[in-house]
């Protein structure tokens, strides 16, 4: 089952829940379904394994295109 963030229109409560194909979400705050579903972060590798082509990345999830990642 995936896990989705959503935000409640309602009582504006963000949650994650797992949302099963054809189940209808409902906030679990104050059970309406009037949910948005937020675009989420993933996770990804951030440094290359040893002997790999792929030169190392910089430290982070996002990696250095990302905004939330520091610059110098």
């Amino acid at each position: 089952m995936p896990l989705y963030e959503y935000l409640c229109h309602d009582c504006d409560h963000p949650a994650e829940l797992l949302v099963r194909a054809g189940q209808q979400p409902a906030c679990p705050r104050c059970g309406s379904p009037k949910l948005t579903k937020l675009l989420s972060m993933v996770a990804a590798p951030t440094r290359s394994t040893p002997g790999s082509d792929r030169p190392d990345l910089p430290p982070g999830a996002c990696g250095s295109s990302c905004a939330c990642f520091p610059t110098n």
